[in-house]
Formats: C-alpha cells, structure tokens, sequence
C-alpha cells in the first residue's frame, strides 16, 4: 500500500541511492533521511532491491507516459514531436538526475526478474523514439543513416545534460533543448 511515507522513502532513497550508489546506500541512512526508525522501513518494503526498482519504475514511467503523448500526437509534425521529445527527455533527465545515475549504473543489481523488466520498459521507451527518427527519416533528415543508431547518439547527448546543466546557470533548460534540437536539426 503506497502512501505519503512510502513516497518519502522511496525518493530518500533515489536520492541517496543516486548519489552515493546502492551498495552504499544503507538503509539507516534512508532512515534517517526520512526521519524514521530502520524497522519502520519494513512496513513499507520488504528490502533495499525494491526500493530499486520503485525508483527506476517510476523513471520510467513518467517517461514514457510524455513519449506517448508526442508520438501519437496527429496534430504534430515529425520536427515537432522530435523537438518535444528534447524538451521533455531533458525536463524528464534534469529533474530526475539520481533516478538517470541509478539507470546508468545501478541497473545491474537488479534481480534478473526485475531487471528484465526494466530493460524492457527501456527499450520500449528507445523504439517510441526510434519510430519519431524513421519519421523525420520519411520527411527527408538523416538520409542514409540507421534509425537506431541516430536514436542512441541522440538520447546520449540527451542524457549527457543533467552532467553540466545547471539551474541557475546562463541559459534555461529550454534554451538548451532548443539549441541541441537545432544542432541535430538545422533550421
């Protein structure tokens, strides 16, 4: 049963877990984060790997909930679902920079049921976007190049920002997107 306490927990530990890493990520420390005793925690979980997977499931699906929405959009063109996917990968990345770290390098501590599923979700999430490229493909923009491996270099530059992006820095988050977005696209 998830409530209020149950969501402090689990963004304690993205938090931490993001940070410092899942090994040392004790779950005292998320603890005390939330302002619990370590045995209250078991009310809520039955462990350290589900908090994980909390985490990554609920990157994923905020995620690929937006992804949706872009793609089946029929009043969009190709240019814009790609600038919106920009626009709402980095919103999703930035916002969520310890769910992105966990992705990145926590994912292979997942037990393989969980991790399968994950991976999963992942790759649906890559072929939404992939079919946003093999769009903007019929309409004339990366000619003779892999749908795919346009995709991957993409969601890596993507994934690359929340490393140097910072808030209170010279340009918005969507000044950013927007000169990424041009940079793949010329305009």
């Amino acid at each position: 049963m998830r409530d209020n306490k149950h969501d402090k927990i689990v963004e304690a530990a993205r938090e931490i877990i993001g940070t410092e890493g899942y090994k040392a990520a004790s779950l005292q420390k998320i603890a005390d984060k939330v302002g619990i005793h370590k045995s209250t925690l078991f009310h809520y979980l039955r462990n350290k790997k589900e908090l994980l997977v909390y985490i990554l499931e609920g990157s994923t699906s905020i995620a690929s909930t937006r992804l949706d929405k872009i793609l089946d959009a029929k009043d969009l063109e190709p240019e814009e679902k790609l600038k919106a996917f920009f626009a709402n990968h980095l919103q999703s990345v930035v916002q969520d920079i310890s769910g992105l770290n966990i992705y990145l390098n926590q994912l292979e501590i997942l037990p393989t049921k969980y991790r399968k599923i994950y991976e999963k979700r992942r790759k649906d999430y890559e072929k939404y976007f992939e079919k946003i490229v093999i769009q903007m493909k019929e309409k004339g923009y990366f000619e003779g190049m892999n749908a795919k491996i346009v995709s991957f270099g993409i969601l890596g530059m993507l994934n690359s920002v929340p490393r140097w992006f910072k808030e209170e820095g010279a340009l918005t988050l969507e000044e950013v997107s927007d000169i990424l977005f041009r940079l793949i696209v010329k305009h």
